[in-house]
């Protein structure tokens, strides 16, 4: 619920929750009294006015045509009684005395000096909490005695003070009530934002481990949702510096060990040429074709981390260009072939139907990752003893939105522990970090940044007979006739 709805149910509530709380706490009032007892009392309220109408009317008749009657007892006592059913009665008197008070109000003003009242009555008196009006009427006895009849009836049906308290009462329900809801309402909105300024000093002060869980709905949920957003992002952020600043010490680390150990080399046999240790011709031989092979593992090595150092800030440009797989590992391994051979491994090609698999693909990176995942399998397979022909078999299938290209070879396949990290950087399957018989650690990872560079994905397990098998999967190309005849390919 938004901060706006519930500001205007609160105004609404304030106004509507004491009259339907007094309205309730009334009907419990009438209930507690008996439903009946409340019908006739607004029946004789209503009824009221016309009995007094009856009562007066009488009275005044008598007392200016048949004035002889007020000295009855009985009539007296009648009339009296039926005044008090109105709330009403009369004080009578003779000749300046009194001669009958009303017992309806000798009950209310018990200590009522009446004969003072008689001789000056005022307009207005109060009895017993009540308010009364007063009416004199002068009369004269059929014997020419004189009379006067002060006519006393009661104008409120509740005491005075049960007025102001009443609305004292009223008041302070209503604000109470006001109080309840307003703190009830703050508090619905001042909590959630408490929780959220905890959240804030947590995240100033660099603790990020704290979800911040949206309580409400509305704007301040919103709030919440941005904040653990926000929050969410910040460590994404720092974990990511965290994790840079870790891949960067790492890899000063490695390079720092992969250049010192050729330069200690190159070093070694350049100072065993200077002092004269190379002191045969075919002895000085070998040492310029050890520091040559080092040198140009030194230039291998800073090229390797050049690209994939561009590779990884995502600013190498490439030139896609849709062509048959099929076709172009044909002609890419007919060249590698020979210098294969050379090194004791076999190749063997094998594709699965005829028809033309198009790709759209940078041939020269392509060229690259064929190239470094070949290089390290003859490097494996070479530490693997017991064989005396290697074998390489390369392999390619269309799949429905892929064309999936398997390269297999009869090495000694991958360690278990070491599959799903093969494809890091800087990372070896052989420890020892030696450039001849473990590379440089980034043939792989460079494999794995251009296949991501291709909307592709490539992954290592050991094949079912022994060897290394790593699998590169290449998003298809689809063809689309253009308005001017020509053909344009994207990929799926």
């Amino acid at each position: 619920m938004s901060i706006r709805v519930k500001l205007y149910m609160s105004y609404l509530a304030m106004i509507f929750v004491p009259i339907i709380l007094m309205s309730a706490f009334m009907i419990f009032i009438f209930y507690a009294r008996g439903v009946e007892d409340v019908r006739h009392y607004y029946e004789n309220e209503n009824r009221e006015p016309y009995l007094q109408a009856l009562v007066y009317g009488e009275l005044s008749y008598v007392l200016r045509n048949d004035s002889g009657e007020l000295e009855k007892k009985e009539y007296v006592a009648e009339i009296q009684e039926r005044l008090g059913k109105l709330w009403a009665g009369l004080l009578i008197s003779r000749d300046g005395k009194i001669t009958s008070v009303a017992p309806f109000l000798e009950q209310s003003a018990v200590h009522a000096d009446w004969q003072q009242l008689l001789d000056e009555p005022p307009s207005k008196v109060a009895f017993n909490s009540f308010r009364f009006e007063t009416s004199t009427v002068d009369f004269i006895y059929p014997d020419g005695g004189e009379g006067r009849a002060v006519l006393f009836r009661r104008n409120d049906t509740v005491p005075i003070y049960w007025r102001p308290v009443g609305t004292a009462f009223s008041l302070a329900f209503i604000g109470l009530t006001s109080l309840l809801l307003t703190y009830f309402v703050s508090r619905s909105i001042i909590r959630p934002i408490k929780k959220l300024e905890a959240a804030a000093l947590q995240i100033k002060d660099g603790d990020l481990s704290h979800k911040v869980e949206a309580t409400t709905k509305g704007e301040i949920g919103q709030l919440s949702i941005a904040f653990e957003d926000m929050r969410v992002r910040l460590k994404q952020s720092i974990d990511q510096s965290l994790q840079y600043e870790e891949n960067r010490k790492m890899l000063l680390s490695h390079i720092s060990h992969d250049l010192k150990t050729p330069i200690s080399a190159i070093k070694g046999y350049v100072e065993g040429i200077m002092d004269g240790i190379a002191n045969t011709d075919e002895k000085r031989k070998r040492y310029m074709e050890t520091i040559y092979r080092k040198a140009t593992d030194m230039d291998q090595l800073i090229d390797e981390l050049f690209l994939f150092s561009k590779l990884d800030l995502q600013t190498v440009a490439f030139d896609f260009k849709v062509m048959d797989i099929k076709r172009y590992l044909e002609y890419f391994l007919d060249e590698q072939r020979f210098d294969l051979e050379k090194s004791g491994v076999g190749l063997q090609y094998i594709e699965h139907g005829s028809d033309p698999l198009m790709i759209a693909a940078d041939p020269d990176k392509l060229s690259r990752v064929l190239t470094n995942i070949l290089n390290n399998c003859v490097k494996y397979m070479g530490q693997s003893s017991g064989l005396e022909k290697h074998n390489i078999v390369v392999r390619v299938t269309e799949l429905e939105e892929h064309a999936l290209i398997e390269i297999e070879d009869s090495g000694p396949g991958i360690e278990k522990d070491d599959l799903p990290y093969i494809f890091d950087r800087f990372y070896r399957a052989e420890q020892s970090r030696n450039l001849e018989t473990g590379g440089s650690g980034l043939g792989l990872a460079i494999v794995k940044q251009i296949i991501e560079g291709h909307g592709g994905t490539v992954w290592a397990e050991n094949a079912e007979h022994g060897g290394a098998l790593f699998c590169l999967k290449l998003p298809k190309s689809v063809s689309v006739k253009t308005v001017g005849g020509h053909e344009e390919h994207t990929n799926y």
